[in-house]
């Protein structure tokens, strides 16, 4: 959106960070993610434009009101995403990952990073980007933070601030030449979850990727290759949702059952049902990976038609 607003504009620019200071000369305005920030100088834009633009956009707070308030939180927010270098003395061992967050709805980043802090270790450095969005630089220790428990967590403050979180818990990583572009690319995949998947609160690689991946496979061929499946799903929802719990639990029975509220040979009935009309063995690696995709176009379609 901000970029076909550019084109009305050409002496503006287009940015992924806000601005670092106030601009009493330049209009800065960014979408409700925060992804981009467009500054427009203020002599192309008359007052009713300007009120307008304003109606229409959210205008962006300069960085430095985000309480980036240490030298570490300076250095990481420069290095992850403005591509500076990192300067900070860091041992070449030691590893790691970016928790990236993300509110939309209004809420004090004093009050945030308080939160924050109760729920990871001390050595946690927090990194604003945006009102209510950024990063968590976590270092892997013993103490790292299990995904389960930041799932917890953002129950919590969903409750406390009655605002919607979601984070995206990246991988532990070297601070090596493929840092930096590691980041880039669980921006995209976090980006691609906020914007497909509005039940998740907490995303991470492998709960992302196939369906990331997935999206990149011409429709054609996605209908065509997974017709009798879908067709199946359509008909039958129920069995739809046994076929993807029983896949997302490692295909387990039992704890499929359990999550399902199912007696356990009801559930093994409706796979043995599953297999014998479509063919695909569900209990093989490659028919279970086959199935799951076909399952996420399945939810993609019905999301599409709501």
């Amino acid at each position: 959106m901000l970029a076909k607003l550019q084109l009305k504009y050409p002496e503006s620019k287009l940015y992924t960070v806000p601005p670092a200071k106030e601009d009493p000369d330049t209009l800065w305005l960014t979408t409700e993610t925060n992804e981009e920030f467009l500054a427009i100088p203020k002599h192309l834009l008359t007052q009713s434009e300007a009120e307008l633009l304003c109606t229409l956009f959210s205008e962006a707070a300069p960085l430095q009101s985000w309480q980036n308030d240490t030298a570490d939180s300076r250095s990481w927010h420069d290095f992850l995403f403005d591509g500076s270098s990192l300067e900070l003395d860091i041992p070449p061992k030691e590893q790691f990952r970016i928790i990236q967050f993300s509110i939309r709805e209004k809420v004090d980043n004093d009050l945030l990073k308080e939160a924050f802090r109760s729920i990871f270790a001390e050595q946690a450095i927090i990194v604003f980007t945006s009102s209510g969005t950024g990063a968590i630089v976590e270092k892997k220790t013993e103490w790292s933070l299990p995904d389960e428990e930041l799932l917890s967590a953002a129950a919590v403050i969903e409750g406390d601030f009655f605002v919607s979180p979601a984070f995206f818990i990246g991988r532990f990583y070297s601070l090596n030449d493929q840092f930096h572009s590691s980041f880039k690319q669980e921006q995209n995949l976090f980006s691609f979850a906020e914007k497909n998947f509005a039940k998740g609160r907490v995303f991470t690689f492998p709960s992302t990727f196939p369906s990331f991946v997935l999206q990149h496979v011409p429709k054609q061929t996605k209908t065509s290759m997974f017709a009798d499946i879908l067709q199946l799903f359509a008909e039958d929802e129920e069995l739809k949702k046994t076929i993807k719990t029983y896949l997302e639990n490692q295909s387990n029975t039992s704890q499929t059952a359990k999550v399902l509220f199912m007696h356990r040979n009801s559930v093994q009935y409706r796979i043995d049902k599953f297999i014998e009309k479509i063919g695909i063995d569900i209990k093989t690696f490659q028919g279970a990976l086959t199935v799951y995709l076909a399952c996420l176009e399945f939810d993609e379609d019905d999301n599409m038609e709501e």
